[in-house]
Parts: structure tokens; sequence; C-alpha cells
């Protein structure tokens, strides 16, 4: 029975260690931050603690509120020590949203041996999204420059200015040469990186000073994914049908899928 009571008083001891430096990261985070109310739904443990060391390896300063919000992420808007901007994305590792994503994993050569519990897929989907950002930053095509990943925790270029992001497709106005461009960036995603984006849209798309920008690339699949044709045509389709909303004439979607795969 002591034996028994000596290990209880250790875990005890564990937990209460753990709680106490808990209840520390989480007050040196809202001393540093504006909007801790939404915070808070997004600091587990594990969450908390890589916040705090991107903090103390001056990643950036501190966050000020939430620029956009889903089920599996949000992003926030993070200020360095020079005060320039930096978007911070957390993905929820309390969503089940995540094992809806497998198909954009399994059949991945880039990624095998995939665990399926949801924090290991929260994770995953931070490394794959850094990956996918990275290739494609340094192809030339515009994106978001992603500068690192701690387990659910990606931290980027900030595309906006003054600590407000930039606007989206569908809140501009758009014309015949933002669609070609459009069609170009996927042409050159797809036959130069070898990535379908397999989540564009309207959406993920910014438009800042004239220049459109491919964002949210968590879902991006190598061309040699087994899904990938199906995923480039649901995102050619979604582009036409927006562009077409727009009074903007559109290719057939064979022409399109020619143009994009280079046939």
């Amino acid at each position: 029975m002591s034996d028994i009571n000596e290990i209880d008083s250790v875990a005890v001891k564990r937990a209460m260690r753990q709680l106490k430096k808990y209840d520390q990261e989480r007050r040196s985070i809202t001393k540093r931050s504006e909007d801790y109310q939404v915070l808070e739904e997004v600091f587990d443990l594990p969450t908390l603690m890589t916040l705090h060391n991107l903090m103390n390896s001056r990643i950036f300063h501190y966050l000020n509120g939430v620029m956009s919000s889903g089920k599996e992420a949000r992003v926030y808007w993070g200020v360095r020590e020079d005060r320039s901007d930096v978007a911070v994305k957390i993905y929820l590792t309390i969503s089940s949203e995540f094992r809806k994503r497998l198909p954009y994993i399994i059949g991945d050569p880039r990624f095998t041996r995939v665990k399926k519990d949801v924090k290991s897929l929260t994770n995953l989907w931070a490394r794959k999204e850094y990956k996918n950002l990275k290739i494609t930053h340094s192809s030339g095509i515009p994106c978001p420059e992603p500068y690192t990943v701690a387990r659910n925790v990606l931290v980027m270029q900030f595309i906006g200015e003054n600590g407000k992001p930039a606007q989206t497709l569908e809140k501009v106005d758009v014309g015949k040469q933002d669609y070609r461009k459009t069609l170009s960036m996927m042409r050159k995603l797809y036959r130069d990186v070898g990535l379908v984006h397999a989540d564009l849209s309207e959406y993920n798309i910014f438009k800042f000073k004239r220049r459109l920008i491919l964002f949210d690339f968590g879902a991006a699949v190598s061309s040699s994914h087994p899904r990938a044709e199906e995923f480039l045509v649901r995102d050619i389709t979604n582009i036409n049908r927006f562009f077409s909303r727009r009074d903007v004439d559109v290719l057939s979607l064979e022409d399109s899928l020619k143009l994009v795969k280079g046939k």
C-alpha cells in the first residue's frame, strides 16, 4: 500500500508542477496579447508552451486579435520586436475536422506512416502547409513566405498593411487579367512545383497592390497523388465558376485543364 501511495504522491506532484507551469505560461502570454478571450479557446498546454517558446525565440513578440477563424485553425496578427507584422496560424488540436483531411495526406509520397489521432494529424497538417508554402514561395509563385513551424503553430508572412489583412478575390473587383493570372499561377504550381492546391477558390486568393497571392496551402498535394487530377478539376471548376459570375469570359473546363497541365 505504501508503494501505491508513493506512486500516487509522485503523480500528484508532477501534475501540480505541470499545472503551475501551465498557469505561468498562460499569464505570460495573456500579458502580451490583446485578445486573450479568443486565444483561450486554442490554448491547450502543448500549444501554450509552443507559443511561449516561439516568443522566447523572438519569432514574434506578442499576438494581437484574430484575423480569420475556421473549423480547423485560427490566424492571428502577430507583431515582432521591430514592430513588423507576421501571421500566426494556430491549428485547433481539438478539431475533428482533420480526420476528414486524410484523403489529402494518404497517397502523398511525402508523408508515410501517418498517425491518425487528432493531435498527430494536426501537427502533420501544420508541417504539410509549411512545406507546401516553402517550395511554392521558392519557385517564385506569390504566396506568404513561411518562417517557421512548431507543433500546431505556423508563422508566416503577413499579407496586408498596418495589421489589416489583404482582401480576397470575393471582396474586390476582378477582370480578365485576374483570371488569366490565376490560371497562370495554377499552371506554374502544377508544372514547376509539382503541386495541386486542392482547395482553391476566390476565398484563398489575396488581391493586394494589384497582385494576386495564393494562400491556405494545407490541402495541397503532390501532382503524383492518386487523386491529384480530381482535385485539380475541382480547383479549376471553382475558379471558372467565380469569374463567370463576375461576367468574365472563361475557358471550358477541358481547355482550362489542358492549359494548366500543359497539354
